[in-house]
């Protein structure tokens, strides 16, 4: 063989060999999925199979079985019984502590209750220690991956896109957000009016905070370009452990949820409203529900890390025919048309396949989000849960 042929023809398979997200293939292994073996290679997880064939299994199967973190996964449950009558979709909503404590615990007592996780993975933590410790498994069928981008897909099954962002009442502050950085939450006219979920209670809020504490040159900069000096430290070790801990002196406000976080941002006929930093897809609450609610759209530094919505079947499920059915009209199906993933394209909510449109009407790409290394939230995150759970404490 000529050499120059076999060297070209070396190089394309090895070229083959790395890629399998969003290139129209799941024959090769990616970061995430691990060796295909044990119980994933008996029930035939990764093979590709068609909706008219999963249904078939998992009609026999009977049932399948969802741990998600969104109360919108009732609206699937309809629309997948009414598709596939016969397979009875059994929803737990859960929040995202719940749901891991829930997973892990059952797991590791051998109980195997749930097919599927719905779960926002803002750190890897879900690849790392889930994954890569062949409890969970990435099903990523190839006629749907290869309309997201690989970027999104390489660790996990990318559901969709949120934000957590600032809300505030429009009705009270008619000339625009009340607000436009995140030191303005520190200044004495936003004592006890700035309302979150407490870190502590959510790894998704931790992992924000983990965030600010990364990108602690951002929010330096950012101090001096709201109070005209450069910022002074008061006993922690960046601008960002300083933030957090002049927002704890503020006395801000815990709340259960998003929706009660809105709810007390957007009733109407308040005087000084607070603000709130919730999941981004409550701004749809503004028209179902009638609030007073907008987004501060252009904070600075930056709006937060954004929390990529993703999908697992756990190892050793159940209901695996059942499973993969479910991830397929969860996803749209092949032509991104099925009615399982219509709740979840709101405002503020964004898909990631390039053949549906987003509702909302503010593009994903101008949305301010740091470039922080997910993987360094990871081991940051210990370090700044002590920091919070130690100025909560004073």
């Amino acid at each position: 063989m000529n050499k120059n042929i076999f060297v070209f023809s070396l190089c394309l398979l090895l070229l083959w060999g790395i890629t399998g997200c969003g290139k129209g293939t799941e024959k090769t292994v990616d970061a995430g999925r691990p060796e295909i073996s044990g119980w994933a290679k008996e029930v035939g997880l990764y093979e590709d199979e068609t909706p008219e064939q999963l249904y078939e299994k998992a009609k026999k199967e009977g049932n399948v079985v969802i741990y998600s973190i969104s109360a919108r996964m009732k609206k699937v449950k309809e629309s997948f019984e009414k598709q596939y009558p016969g397979v009875t979709l059994e929803v737990y909503t859960l929040r995202t502590n719940e749901v891991l404590e829930k997973i892990t615990r059952e797991y590791d007592s051998g109980v195997r209750t749930a097919d599927v996780i719905h779960i926002k993975d803002q750190d890897h933590s879900l690849y790392l220690d889930y994954v890569q410790k062949g409890k969970f498994h990435n099903y990523k069928p190839a006629d749907i991956i290869k309309h997201i981008d690989p970027k999104y897909c390489r660790y996990a099954m990318p559901f969709y896109m949120e934000l957590t962002e600032w809300f505030y009442n429009d009705e009270a502050y008619p000339d625009g957000p009340p607000i436009s950085s995140w030191w303005d939450l520190t200044k004495p006219e936003w004592k006890g009016k700035v309302l979150f979920t407490n870190p502590l209670d959510n790894h998704s809020y931790m992992c924000v905070y983990a965030g600010i504490v990364l990108d602690a040159d951002a929010f330096a900069d950012d101090y001096k370009r709201v109070f005209g000096e450069d910022i002074t430290l008061h006993g922690t070790q960046n601008a960002g452990y300083e933030f957090l801990k002049r927002l704890m002196e503020n006395d801000p406000v815990y709340s259960g949820s998003s929706s009660e976080m809105v709810e007390s941002v957007g009733t109407r006929g308040q005087q000084r409203p607070p603000v709130a930093y919730a999941a981004s897809s409550k701004m749809r609450e503004r028209k179902e529900k009638g609030y007073a609610l907008q987004v501060v759209s252009q904070i600075t530094p930056n709006t937060g890390l954004s929390a990529l919505n993703t999908l697992y079947i756990v190892n050793e499920a159940p209901h695996p025919a059942g499973a993969k059915l479910l991830i397929r009209w969860l996803m749209g199906e092949t032509d991104g048309k099925g009615a399982g993933f219509k709740p979840f394209n709101t405002i503020g909510g964004w898909p990631l396949r390039d053949d549906i449109t987003p509702v909302d009407p503010i593009p994903l790409s101008e949305v301010n989000i740091p470039d922080i290394d997910r993987t360094d939230i990871y081991y940051k995150l210990q370090e700044v849960s002590d920091f919070w759970l130690s100025i909560q404490q004073k």
